[in-house]
């Protein structure tokens, strides 16, 4: 079977989640005699020459396709906002390498920066189409379902003036935003419903704002023309239905992973205690445990952070200023995927206290993999996947009073941890999901289907 996955990025340059997902999907169904290749993107810094968007490489064996990302016009498309979602240069490159390609079946891991016009590309040449969303890219334009001010939103009204008033005091000058901010709803979604009718033409912004409020839209409709969607939590699943996919095109299917070795680690029961966070970015929330150690005087205990500072610099200077001199917080770089066990095994507790509703992190399921109970905020999608005390502990998000709270409890009690460390749940492999993925490309007909 020819199978081409999509993802908004890949390795090398990036490996987080999705990326690890994608990766280790193409790996495992390569393996098993099938032909494999990616469709992805590469931020850029600057403008591109139409011509030169698209690039070609082989990472680990699995051939590439990558479209060089700019906030630019191009092509014929000179709106930006509505070039997020619907992309035609991208979608004419797509199609030039399905063509080329002739896949059975295309599987979207993501469809940010390459826009959801390559689903019509797949519809029109009659190709069977899986989609794993592993953020809220679909319904929200941020990607995390979270307002400006780190509040947690339900998603675009039925004009986005929400979403236009986010935007807006994301990118606009101060003034302007808060009179914005400052109007009633019912006027904000007035000014959206007069840009759709096309007023002030001549105006980018008002442009900008039509093209915004016709997102939502746009995107449920690729939504439903997508044969299977496969959501790896049940809160994921709601908030696709809630926001127009069709039940029928959807079903819940929990991620799988390349398990790790469970390896012998230091007892919990001596020294400081080893809480690790694996994830830069604010939405991950390193600044919360940070505030809570701060807390804990005290407290013996040592915190270790691992990311690549480059991706978010601004953050990790706010984190370093935050940590100040507290010996207790190391900050480690970036490490390979494939020491997890290795850094999980030398980690007595792993921390989650993520601020965004977080759709099942791979890291979760590793730490479980290992045996390494968590301690996570009590969020969407991580509560699917840990019990308070049970096989971790949840607490309220973005509160590090309650996260000190349980940390001092567990300096004090080791054995807490030892019992909730033989209560790990085994995630799915990453075999058994290349099953269930296999299951649905047949149910598809991508088995039968040979492209002319």
């Amino acid at each position: 079977m020819k199978i081409l996955l999509t993802v908004h990025q890949f390795l090398p340059d990036y490996a987080s989640g999705t990326e690890i997902l994608a990766l280790h999907t193409a790996l495992e169904l390569q393996s098993r005699g099938h032909e494999v290749q990616v469709f992805t993107a590469l931020p850029a810094a600057s403008a591109i020459p139409d011509q030169e968007h698209f690039d070609h490489y082989v990472f680990e064996g699995i051939p590439v396709t990558r479209f060089k990302h700019a906030h630019c016009p191009m092509g014929s498309q000179d709106n930006l906002t509505e070039q997020e979602y619907n992309n035609l240069l991208v979608a004419g490159q797509f199609a030039r390498l399905v063509d080329a390609f002739r896949p059975d079946v295309v599987h979207f891991f993501h469809l940010m920066r390459l826009s959801a016009s390559i689903v019509d590309v797949c519809v029109d040449k009659d190709i069977p189409t899986v989609l794993t969303p592993t953020d809220f890219w679909l319904v929200c334009p941020m990607c995390q379902l979270r307002l400006a001010d780190g509040t947690m939103c339900a998603g675009p009204d039925p004009w986005a003036a929400n979403c236009v008033r986010h935007l807006a005091t994301l990118k606009m000058p101060g003034l302007a935003a808060d009179v914005l901010n400052r109007l009633p709803a019912a006027a904000v979604s007035g000014m959206v419903r007069i840009a759709n009718l096309g007023a002030f033409r001549s105006s980018g912004s008002a442009r900008m704002v039509a093209a915004l409020s016709r997102r939502k839209g746009f995107l449920g409709a690729r939504m439903n023309r997508i044969g299977k969607v496969l959501a790896p939590t049940r809160f994921m699943q709601q908030a696709l239905e809630r926001h127009g996919l069709a039940p029928a095109h959807i079903n819940y299917l929990p991620y799988g992973i390349r398990l790790p070795p469970k390896l012998p680690g230091k007892s919990a029961r001596h020294g400081p205690l080893r809480i690790g966070l694996i994830g830069l970015g604010e939405h991950k929330g390193a600044h919360i445990l940070i505030q809570a150690l701060h807390e804990l005087v005290d407290g013996n205990l040592q915190l270790r952070i691992y990311g690549r500072p480059d991706d978010f610099p601004a953050y990790f200077k706010r984190l370093k200023h935050l940590a100040g001199d507290d010996a207790r917080v190391e900050f480690h770089g970036a490490f390979p995927n494939d020491q997890i066990g290795a850094i999980l095994a030398d980690l007595d507790i792993l921390a989650v206290p993520s601020i965004w509703f977080e759709n099942a992190p791979l890291v979760v399921y590793s730490a479980q993999a290992a045996g390494r109970p968590v301690i996570a905020s009590d969020v969407a999608g991580i509560s699917e996947l840990i019990t308070h005390d049970e096989n971790g502990w949840l607490f309220p998000a973005g509160d590090s009073h309650r996260l000190a709270a349980i940390l001092s409890e567990l300096v004090n009690d080791r054995d807490q941890i030892a019992r909730l460390s033989g209560n790990a749940r085994m995630p799915k492999s990453i075999s058994s999901y290349a099953d269930d993925l296999l299951a649905v490309y047949d149910e598809l007909g991508a088995q039968e289907r040979r492209p002319e």
